[in-house]
């Protein structure tokens, strides 16, 4: 073998040598890559579930007095039988904070209906056990979208748990920011 001949040959093995090296590095840096991003969801996992757990001790250590916790389920869910007057009181405390003036609200409507009892217009919820929905509506006109955001924080921030089901939007075309009706299908929660 003539000292050219060996020179090609080890200039095409330091070739190979260095496609090989760099394919292995790229390989690694891939397989690292996917690695790491299954570690860091592990760790949000982890993290999660260990959030989970303090909130539970939380919530084991502050139920020590039943007195307090039936309370606060008494507020989050009443025993109030007279759902049209818990409605309104919700309707009248969240348009007050939003400043709605009675002349905007063009509708209220509740779902009682038959023969009155203490149960009038809820239906058994099909989520929660042993619990009953209670559904209403409220149509305003003429509010900014301000004033829409101010009732949806007032409704949250109500000590009544609260859902909406559906919200329905007309928005002013002649007045930008300006909405001219606003139905809202809320529901709230009472126990039997």
């Amino acid at each position: 073998m003539n000292p050219k001949r060996f020179f090609m040959i080890m200039v095409g093995v330091m070739v190979v040598t260095i496609v090989a090296s760099a394919g292995g590095i790229y390989w690694a840096d891939g397989q690292l890559k996917a690695k790491a991003d299954s570690v860091s969801k592990l760790l949000a996992d982890r993290d999660a579930q260990n959030d989970k757990i303090q909130k539970l001790e939380i919530a084991k250590n502050s139920a020590q007095n039943p007195a307090e916790l039936n309370e606060l389920i008494a507020t989050l869910l009443p025993k109030q039988k007279s759902q049209d007057n818990l409605v309104a009181n919700i309707i009248y405390t969240a348009t007050k904070t939003a400043k709605i003036s009675p002349d905007q609200i063009t509708n209220i409507s509740f779902s009682a209906s038959g023969i009155p009892n203490a149960l009038s217009g809820t239906t058994l919820s099909k989520d929660v056990q042993g619990v009953y929905v209670y559904p209403f509506t409220i149509q305003l006109k003429n509010i900014s979208y301000d004033t829409m955001l101010k009732l949806f924080g007032a409704f949250e921030s109500n000590q009544r748990i609260i859902q909406a089901d559906q919200v329905q939007i007309s928005p002013d075309k002649a007045n930008p920011g300006s909405i001219s009706n606003l139905s809202l299908s809320l529901k709230t929660f009472v126990q039997p």
